[in-house]
This record gives structure tokens, C-alpha cells and sequence, in this order.
């Protein structure tokens, strides 16, 4: 089976872009709602342009399985 998908960064499950609502409002509770939209701004761009290293610094976006259990070194 083919995926449906135009974008292959898409298709990548490794690569996948996941936002947590939740996460974003407790991290810009305390914010002015303008640096909040320009935040967001920011982050949608990266995910726009697949910046995946830039999104890995924000703590609501998660890249790759969020649910995967992260192996201790």
C-alpha cells in the first residue's frame, strides 16, 4: 500500500510533529496574549518548514512517538 501522503516528511513516523494543547497553556499562562501568538507563530512556522531540531526545544511539541518509552543509557 501507497501512502496518501504529498509531504514524505509525513509519512516518516519518526519525523511526525506532535502539539500538546495542554502543555502550551500551563508553559504561556503567564504571558501577554501577543508574545503568546507570536510564539506560536514561531513554532507552527518551524513545523511548516519540518524544522524538527528547532521544535524539539519547545516542551509542548513532542517529535517523533510521544508515547514511546524512552530507553535509559
Amino acid at each position: 500500500m501507497i501512502p496518501n501522503s504529498d509531504n514524505p516528511k509525513e509519512a516518516n513516523p519518526r519525523e511526525r510533529i506532535w502539539f500538546f494543547p495542554d502543555k502550551f497553556w500551563r508553559a504561556t499562562k503567564n504571558m501577554p496574549p501577543d508574545e503568546v501568538a507570536n510564539l506560536m507563530a514561531e513554532v507552527e512556522g518551524y513545523a511548516a518548514a519540518g524544522d524538527v531540531q528547532a521544535l524539539r526545544k519547545y516542551p509542548f511539541v513532542v517529535v517523533g512517538d510521544p508515547y514511546k518509552k524512552k530507553s535509559v543509557a
